[in-house]
């Protein structure tokens, strides 16, 4: 891990022309390790931010962004089973994710399609992103423009950001992987969030079933995503089964829940955002005990009536033994 700006990428549009997603995949270099990252990463970045620029750490939880998403769009996924653990340390609740016994057979049971349709979203990625900002680009003929194409995916590679905000009384401190800027990164302590740009990709839309699928399940967790963390504009790669791309369409997150207002069997995202304030508030009440080598389960399983937390005592800590320091009573 880094903490400077050396992968951070810049926005520059797909060529059409070769937008055949598939290129590279015999290259790919996949993620080392299986499973949910762990929390380790984030709480080494704020320790850091800690001791260079002094800013303090005062949050009610701290977690990846993806775990705040599946909170946040559970009222609308009651199919989509997730677990975490948490540690309550210093007042805070840290929190990481479990893989679930139906994630696990997903992955071990993932068909060559249906992996390289993970790396579609990747190489898109790879298609969308230079290593300059786009005003260094005077040509179209401009190799690093010409080599994207061919460029070896990793997506052991990201560009992390650390952001805070509040939903109600609940302080959050979360990372989040950033895929590109739409201009140069301004420096601290000026907010580069407005600049910030989300990929990605979705089979075209054909068919009125095709469009429902999409807004239903598809465009909930690209708000939730971007919204969390205050992405201004998400840029999606429509492309054919066969991975080519076809078109491009920017939007905009706040427009997102606009576009689906009104529909039938659609989601609201007022009701997502009450149900994640309710629901920090419950678990702010429900985890007492603050023990460093011990944690709680929180759990969301079949019948998907109730989300369930049980204590474990001196296990599955989620925080690191360096952590303990840091994160302790100064902070």
């Amino acid at each position: 891990m880094h903490i400077d700006d050396r992968e951070l990428r810049y926005y520059y549009p797909a060529n059409l022309e070769d937008g055949n997603l598939s290129v590279g995949y015999e290259n790919f270099i996949q993620r080392e390790s299986e499973g949910p990252e762990t929390i380790h990463p984030l709480l080494d970045a704020l320790i850091h931010i800690k001791e260079t620029r002094g800013d303090s750490i005062k949050a009610d939880i701290i977690s990846w962004r993806g775990i705040f998403t599946k909170m946040l769009c559970t009222p609308y996924n009651r199919n989509e089973p997730w677990e975490f653990g948490a540690t309550l340390y210093n007042n805070k609740i840290f929190i990481e994710e479990h893989e679930t016994e139906q994630a696990r057979l997903n992955r071990e049971r993932s068909t060559p399609k249906s992996k390289l349709m993970v790396y579609w979203g990747y190489k898109f990625e790879a298609l969308s992103t230079i290593g300059v900002p786009a005003t260094e680009i005077k040509s179209q003929d401009d190799p690093r423009l010409l080599e994207r194409k061919n460029s070896i995916v990793n997506n052991n590679i990201q560009y992390c950001s650390v952001s805070k905000t509040s939903l109600g009384k609940n302080r959050l401190i979360m990372g989040a992987d950033v895929d590109c800027l739409i201009d140069v990164k301004p420096p601290y302590p000026e907010n580069p969030i407005n600049k910030y740009i989300e990929l990605k990709t979705s089979k075209i839309l054909k068919n009125e079933r095709d469009t429902f699928v999409f807004e239903r399940y598809k465009l909930i967790k690209f708000w939730a995503q971007s919204f969390l963390i205050g992405i201004p504009k998400i840029i999606i790669g429509f492309r054919d089964d066969d991975g080519n791309l076809c078109s491009l369409k920017e939007i905009k997150t706040l427009e997102i829940p606009r576009m689906v207002r009104g529909k039938d069997k659609m989601w609201d995202a007022v009701t997502c955002l009450n149900f994640l304030n309710e629901f920090f508030e419950w678990l702010r009440g429900v985890i007492k005990i603050e023990d460093a080598n011990s944690s709680y389960i929180i759990s969301f399983k079949e019948p998907y009536q109730e989300i369930e937390v049980a204590f474990c005592h001196n296990k599955n800590p989620v925080l690191a033994d360096r952590h303990l320091k840091p994160f302790g009573k100064h902070l």
